[in-house]
């Protein structure tokens, strides 16, 4: 039943974020074509201004995109289970963890595309002006300086490049997971409220984002994970590597063991909430 509940989903939501992406596509296509072009080579008053607000829209659009999509996440668990629609998504013969999971796995598929689609305009606008405007290829230069990179990289981190990617691929699918659970949580919650529930959502979501600062707050003041050489950034505040008491492997490992947990908590959370505590008033 998970399987055909995600397939329900996937048909429902992909609409939105497709269309997102391609608008990201075609940004990147108009840039792609205005760099590759000579005419920011003009001599032409103001072509600085010019290029300073070209590069501002576009990375206003890759801002909007990502929040786009992130937006239709939210809208669409919340319209789906706690609106007039919410009354045939739980009288369906399907559990609430099959109704949260079925979301959830959409939710952070899309994320990943959307982020793809980034990382790939980004990338692409920065090989277009790297060939358009020097002569250095830095694409090819890395690839040709990679397996020094390798080497460095092990004696820096000890810990090879391919397994540090790995576990981080591991805590990036586990945190794009979070930030929606951290979502989904606060809607739920925000059914509490007999009146004003959406405004009551957004009480809760400000509600965790401080619970969430002040633990990382915390993280931050402890001694093991700062005054280090070898940065390493994490979002929920492990940042920093000290050769003397932890290594980049132990740290992305309680990094992703701390994240885990909190997923965990607030699924459960959401996942009672819609069991015991769905009010569709």
């Amino acid at each position: 039943m998970l399987k055909k509940l995600f397939k329900y989903e996937w048909k429902a939501f992909w609409k939105v974020p497709t269309a997102i992406n391609v608008f990201l596509g075609i940004m990147t296509f108009i840039g792609i074509i205005s760099l590759a072009s000579p005419f920011w080579e003009l001599d032409i008053r103001g072509i600085e201004i010019m290029l300073g607000l070209a590069v501002f829209f576009y990375i206003l659009a890759i801002a909007a995109g990502s929040i786009g999509v992130t937006i239709a996440i939210t809208a669409r668990f919340y319209k789906n289970i706690y609106t007039d629609e919410g009354y045939l998504t739980n009288t369906l013969p399907v559990t609430a963890r099959q109704i949260i999971l079925s979301k959830l796995f959409v939710g952070v598929i899309w994320s990943f595309i959307t982020g793809a689609a980034v990382s790939i305009s980004v990338f692409s606008l920065i090989y277009t002006a790297s060939l358009s405007y020097s002569d250095v290829n830095i694409f090819y230069e890395f690839w040709q300086d990679f397996p020094e990179f390798l080497r460095f990289f092990r004696e820096e981190a000890k810990i090879s490049f391919f397994l540090f990617a790995f576990l981080g691929l591991i805590y990036l699918i586990l945190s794009t997971a979070l930030s929606i659970l951290k979502l989904y949580t606060a809607i739920a919650l925000g059914q509490l409220f007999s009146r004003h529930k959406v405004a009551g959502a957004v009480m809760w979501y400000i509600g965790e984002y401080v619970v969430f600062e002040i633990i990382t707050s915390f993280l931050r003041g402890i001694p093991s994970y700062s005054n280090g050489l070898f940065s390493f950034f994490f979002s929920y505040g492990i940042s920093y590597y000290n050769s003397n008491s932890y290594s980049v492997l132990l740290s992305m490992l309680i990094a992703i063991g701390f994240c885990l947990a909190v997923c965990a908590g607030l699924y459960f959370l959401t996942e009672h909430m819609l069991k015991n505590r769905l009010n569709l008033d």
